[in-house]
């Protein structure tokens, strides 16, 4: 099992100093577009599955202006951070392509107004969802997203919904997402793996397994896994035979009723890890509600999810090892899911790139200094773990060890993934406020061991290990 090692200020007693480790969470994100029903009832059916919500709360007027429509709720968000959920609104043009060029057109007053935005209601940031731009966009979509980045608190999450391309296709809206720009500013990219087959187009599947592993791995090239999030749907659609236009989108949570009225068994297709049925109504009955209307005598043709896609879209996340998963959208989901969901999603504990080589080099200090675990932590702790320089001095002044330990805070805090992130921040303040008490017993520690007869021994032994 992978270890998280957080290293900060240490913990000291005068007998001992310890090294704390935790299981990795990856981000499980849930969208919330419904508001039929309390936004609060939506994340407590999820029964703790999911640890940030992105209520579609951000929208555009024509004018490219920011609109904070009426759902926008205080008391969510406290009732949210109380049960350590972030809450990070999306901004949504909901497919208008003119409002979301006047918005990209006068970035810094959209900016501006989100900020403002986010203060006010205690947001934990933003997703941007900007879809169906023209591909002369692209680069003001990356100068906006820099943008909202450097105007907002560190702590403040920024993410970017991107399209899935598996294609490369570059005319299309999809291509409009400079994904690897975008990962510079962005804390992480939520890709939307789904609409493979959707309304207006032929039939099939809205993610199939081979639909979204590659539009992970062509993700991947340009983006780091830490910094990638796959976006999964909770529908599927409808094909009418006979009709010309199809592609209706049915919630998941439909399907077992669906099911059971017409004693269907689906079929499974391995190959695309898809369940289907073909549904008939005959003629006089009334058929199930779907996207507005009652389904009407005929042959249909439904794609849609279940338990089995579900998880072999998770193991691609876990396969995969990126930060983590999103749904699109909360509420339209069948309750099992919350019985496997967040488990499936962290079959393999996660760790950044960073995390990872920490953990490393302080295990094989650990190993190669049994029974000096203070000598390991100095050593460790005194590297700048951001450019992985070694120490070629002889000798440390007492300042400048404790100005490495602060730099490895910073750096660890910067890189770490933005739950881990989150759940670390106030006990990390608190470790730096009592910084001041430990100062002193530090500085004589460390003067104690640099005036030690072996101090060569020790020099030597930090540049192994960061050499290894």
């Amino acid at each position: 099992m992978k270890k998280v090692v957080v290293l900060g200020t240490l913990v000291l007693t005068l007998t001992s100093m310890t090294m704390s480790t935790k299981a990795g969470e990856r981000v499980s994100l849930g969208y919330i577009y419904s508001a039929s029903k309390s936004h609060t009832q939506i994340v407590e059916a999820t029964n703790g599955g999911v640890n940030v919500v992105s209520p579609t709360t951000f929208d555009l007027n024509e004018d490219g202006t920011l609109q904070v429509n009426q759902i926008a709720d205080e008391e969510f968000v406290v009732n949210m951070h109380a049960k350590g959920i972030k809450v990070t609104p999306f901004l949504s043009n909901h497919w208008g392509r003119k409002r979301a060029e006047a918005a990209l057109d006068n970035p810094e007053r959209l900016v501006n107004e989100l900020v403002e935005a986010i203060e006010i209601y205690d947001y934990d940031g933003v997703n941007v969802d900007l879809e169906n731009l023209a591909m002369s966009y692209q680069d003001k979509l990356t100068e906006f997203v820099k943008l909202l980045r450097h105007s907002l608190p560190k702590e403040k999450i920024v993410s970017v919904a991107v399209a899935a391309n598996p294609e490369r296709l570059t005319s299309s809206w999809v291509a409009v997402y400079d994904n690897k720009e975008l990962a510079k500013y962005a804390d992480y990219l939520v890709l939307m793996a789904y609409d493979e087959h959707s309304y207006g187009g032929a039939e099939g599947p809205v993610a199939s397994i081979g639909f979204v592993e590659k539009a992970i791995k062509v993700a991947l090239e340009e983006v780091s896994r830490d910094k990638l999030v796959l976006g999964m749907p909770l529908y599927g659609r409808v094909w009418q035979e006979g009709k010309d236009v199809g592609g209706e989108a049915v919630i998941m949570a439909q399907m077992p009723r669906i099911l059971k009225k017409y004693k269907l068994v689906p079929k499974y297709d391995i190959e695309t890890q898809t369940p289907q049925i073909i549904l008939t109504i005959e003629s006089g009955d009334k058929g199930p509600y779907v996207d507005g209307n009652y389904l009407e005598e005929g042959i249909y043709h439904i794609y849609f999810e279940n338990e089995n896609s579900m998880k072999a879209k998770l193991a691609l996340v876990n396969q995969y090892d990126i930060l983590g998963g999103a749904l699109w959208a909360l509420s339209n989901e069948s309750l099992d899911l919350w019985n496997y969901y967040y488990d499936e999603l962290n079959a393999v504990p996660y760790e950044s790139d960073k995390e990872i080589r920490l953990r490393e080099k302080y295990e094989y200090a650990v190993k190669n200094l049994v029974g000096e675990p203070e000598i390991a932590m100095i050593a460790v702790g005194t590297i700048d773990l951001a450019e992985e320089v070694s120490i070629e001095r002889k000798e440390q002044r007492n300042e400048e060890i404790l100005a490495k330990t602060e730099k490895v805070e910073e750096d660890l805090m910067e890189d770490m993934h933005v739950v881990k992130k989150n759940k670390n921040y106030k006990i990390i303040r608190k470790m730096v406020r009592m910084k001041k008490e430990f100062e002193n017993w530090k500085k004589n520690l460390t003067k104690m061991f640099m005036n030690r007869e072996n101090s060569e021994s020790i020099l030597l032994f930090q540049r192994k290990v960061f050499n290894n």
